[in-house]
């Protein structure tokens, strides 16, 4: 007898003379000369495991990098540096906002009346009562009741639709001037704060070395992974989730590679990113929930820089590893 659960199938003789089949939950075995081996459905389930396992260490692991780094951004000027370029980013959109605020405001109002418009054509918004159900016949001329409460109905459709029309028109405005403020902060990051970045990392790990384990062989082409990904935003709960984890991970993405420039060469980080990619997903979201802290988010440009280049070098996946392995 071995260790681990398996299904072994033992025939059995029916009274009458047929035979059957029964399944028995047995431990690994062997039967004469058949070796009874576990069956695919049983190994599905530590691969189940094993990836939960990986997304809860990539939580913590983005944690540690997140604390990490805004430890680091006390070093080679880091943390004025940020804090003066947000500042800067920040006064100069609301400058632009004070002065072309009518721009802002019609875009803001033509970005919800598209959204309605595409909310009521997905049947999104059934519950919002409608505007007229059809001309008024003698009966409901001749009731005042029913004239009143048509005309009460037909307020009410219109109040819902102007309040979330309002509602959206607000969510954009501020939308816009977040997604802006964001995208202008991330220009001079390559060679105001990355450089310095890796710099201070750097110190920290004198004898760190790139991974030799990291696993290139037998994945799918680029264009195959972007075709499929093209593809699979037709599943509309599917495509929201796709949207969500890039909204989340865009920003350590796209400064990943830059990140890694002298450090690992494209084929590592493409199979470092890969493995990392629950971590990634983890500091993206801590760094969008940092940017709702006052003082803090004034540091987001240093942290995400400091951040990411602890995690490129602390090789989470290997501690993976070693704990499975045991």
């Amino acid at each position: 007898m071995g260790e681990g659960p398996v299904y072994a199938v033992e025939a059995i003789d029916a009274v009458q003379g047929t035979c059957g089949v029964r399944l028995g939950l047995l431990h690994n075995c062997t039967i004469g000369n058949i070796r009874i081996d576990d069956p695919p459905l049983t190994r599905s389930v530590p691969s189940l495991k094993n990836t939960l396992t990986n997304w809860s260490l990539g939580a913590r692991e983005a944690l540690s990098c997140l604390m990490l780094g805004l430890r680091d951004t006390r070093h080679a000027g880091l943390w004025w540096r940020s804090a003066l370029w947000c500042t800067v980013v920040v006064a100069v959109w609301l400058a632009l906002y004070l002065h072309f605020g009518r721009f802002f405001l019609e875009l803001s109002a033509i970005l919800a009346m598209l959204s309605v418009t595409g909310l009521m054509g997905l049947g999104v918004m059934q519950g919002v009562a409608p505007i007229a159900s059809g001309p008024a016949t003698v009966s409901q001329m001749s009731n005042v009741a029913g004239s009143l409460g048509s005309l009460g109905q037909a307020l009410l459709s219109i109040a819902q639709i102007a309040l979330v029309l309002l509602a959206l028109a607000t969510f954009f405005y501020l939308l816009v001037f977040i997604v802006a403020s964001i995208g202008t902060a991330r220009l001079p990051l390559r060679w105001l704060f990355l450089a310095r970045a890796k710099e201070v990392v750097a110190r920290r790990y004198a004898l760190w070395q790139a991974p030799a384990d990291l696993a290139t062989s037998g994945t799918r082409p680029r264009w195959l992974w972007r075709i499929l990904l093209v593809l699979s935003l037709l599943i509309p709960i599917w495509a929201m989730c796709v949207l969500v984890v890039w909204l989340l991970a865009c920003n350590v993405w796209l400064i990943y590679g830059a990140a890694a420039e002298g450090v690992l060469d494209k084929e590592q980080q493409r199979a470092l990113r890969r493995q990392q990619r629950p971590a990634i997903v983890f500091l993206g979201l801590l760094l969008c929930l940092l940017m709702l802290v006052p003082v803090l988010n004034l540091l987001l440009p240093a942290v995400l820089c400091t951040s990411v280049c602890h995690l490129q070098r602390r090789s989470w996946r290997k501690a993976v590893l070693v704990k499975e392995s045991t």
